[in-house]
């Protein structure tokens, strides 16, 4: 079989749009080019990662540059209609995420609608294959579209451990739906999902990436960095292998591979424009030992069968405390999951976080909600910075 294409290019200047138009033409040309995909009159949709209302700068949000440029890459080649899609993160307005990232503006600027996942139509489509799950509600226009072009960030992720291509496509669902993949697991469910809404191209934006606790509350990564090709996981393979991440440690890249979503083996990808080693830049990976954290900071983390969505809020909550935060957790018992049983030495505060506590409440401070959200951890008395920067009970 023909060697997938995965394309690298960089741009000159990473905040210059005539600079990163022109990486993003050569990578997207490099990779097979869109005049081989689109026909003119289709519909392309593009899905940028807009978790949040942030700053691309942060490294957490697409760099509305890059889709920009393919937005008028696709118009060249004969869409008809191009459109931004995205779903954000649980606790966010995307409408709010859109305008304060800029999207707003981009949108209006180039003519193309943005169109809000959450509240977009949408049908449920069964997956003959899946193992997770058997069907999926999916938005109307992802199925409508007659191109999909996929625009991650390259970031590291507090659990998987780090968030490109497939896992992008998870801002298509319904927000109870990124609930149950976190319930149910994560890796399978988001191969479940990509046999359904696999991506024609997918762009890796890697001018501004992030790393140690991704995907939201990380240091951006300057590396002007485009890499682009038409199988994802060939993508993501090589995204991966730029951060210094085995492509194994990510759980859902060795299944997608093996459910036949793309390849993942580096000695059967062409890889054209820059090379890997010319490029390789190692990413901080921040990885939670509760044991560990307890020694050093004196706070104590008890779980059991946690689900990743509470598992998740607690990585941006040590993150917050690491960074000098000490008043927020100090001689806190945290304890969460679906199994977990009341220590019988508790000094202190006890907080019993997320709904599987609940049977725990009147013995300390009860967080509710699966996973918890802003507004409960403002009652925590958390304090405001921390409420207004990191939203808590976040799933991307």
């Amino acid at each position: 079989m023909e060697k997938p294409l995965v394309s690298i290019t960089k741009a000159a200047k990473i905040h210059d749009f005539d600079s990163v138009d022109k990486a993003v033409r050569k990578s997207v040309a490099l990779a097979g080019g869109l005049e081989s995909l689109v026909v003119r009159g289709d519909l392309v949709l593009i899905k940028p990662n807009v978790l949040y209302k942030l700053d691309y700068k942060t490294g957490a949000i697409t760099n509305p540059n890059v889709v920009r440029s393919l937005i008028r890459i696709a118009k060249e080649a004969g869409a008809k209609k191009v459109v931004i899609a995205e779903g954000s993160i649980i606790g966010c307005s995307t409408a709010v995420a859109f305008k304060e990232s800029g999207y707003d503006k981009l949108a209006e600027e180039e003519n193309v609608e943005l169109i809000d996942l959450k509240k977009a139509d949408a049908v449920y489509i069964g997956i003959p294959n899946g193992k997770i799950f058997r069907r999926l509600e999916i938005p109307e226009i992802i199925l409508k579209a007659d191109v999909i072009i996929n625009v991650p960030v390259m970031k590291t992720h507090d659990i998987t451990p780090a968030t490109l291509g497939l896992k992008n496509m998870k801002g298509v669902i319904k927000d109870q739906d990124k609930k149950r993949f976190h319930i149910l697991g994560v890796g399978q469910s988001i191969v479940d999902l990509n046999k359904l809404v696999l991506p024609h191209l997918t762009v890796i934006d890697a001018t501004v990436g992030m790393e140690g606790v991704g995907p939201l509350d990380g240091e951006p990564v300057n590396l002007g960095l485009i890499i682009s090709s038409f199988d994802t996981v060939a993508a993501d393979t090589v995204g991966l292998s730029i951060m210094d991440i085995d492509p194994k440690e990510v759980n859902y890249m060795p299944l997608a591979a093996e459910q036949g979503l793309g390849c993942n083996n580096l000695s059967n990808i062409d890889v054209v424009g820059k090379t890997i080693a010319e490029v390789k830049h190692p990413f901080k990976i921040v990885k939670v030992d509760f044991k560990e954290f307890e020694k050093k900071y004196g706070i104590r983390i008890i779980e059991s069968g946690a689900c990743t969505g509470c598992r998740h809020m607690v990585s941006a909550l040590i993150a917050y405390y690491i960074k000098g935060n000490v008043g927020v957790l100090k001689d806190c018992t945290i304890i969460f999951g679906q199994n977990v049983k009341m220590p019988s030495d508790v000094k202190g505060r006890l907080i019993c976080l997320g709904a599987c506590t609940k049977k725990y409440k009147d013995q300390g401070e009860y967080v509710p909600g699966c996973p918890p959200f802003q507004e409960h951890m403002v009652k925590l008395h958390l304090g405001a910075q921390y409420v207004t920067k990191y939203p808590t009970g976040h799933l991307d």
